[in-house]
């Protein structure tokens, strides 16, 4: 597993893990990592995100002042899909397999 920033621009939008192909974003709102079909494809074939590797230490940092946070207004149905996600990964497990442990 691989952990990126996504930047749109100067502008940081999440903390993703790439794991077999499936990407997941880190969400502020639930406090996991999701499955993000449409971030996989922009990764794969759409690259209008630039993605910068990262390590674990600074994915602590950004997770940490809040990146992934999304507006419960407007993204209330992507939350509400997020909230209800049966496989949600939890952060210490998404790190632990960064790390090469396992969770």
């Amino acid at each position: 597993m691989r952990l990126f920033l996504v930047k749109d621009g100067q502008r940081e939008v999440w903390v993703a893990a790439l794991a077999n192909e499936h990407m997941y974003s880190y969400v502020d709102n639930t406090g996991f990592f999701h499955d993000n079909n449409a971030l996989r494809n922009d990764y794969y074939m759409d690259f209008d995100y630039e993605y910068e590797e990262i390590d674990i230490a600074r994915a602590k940092e950004l997770i940490a002042a809040g990146i992934g946070r999304l507006d419960e207004t407007t993204r209330a149905d992507a939350l509400t899909k997020w909230r209800n996600d049966p496989r949600p990964l939890p952060v210490r497990d998404v790190f632990a397999a960064v790390a090469g442990l396992t969770p």
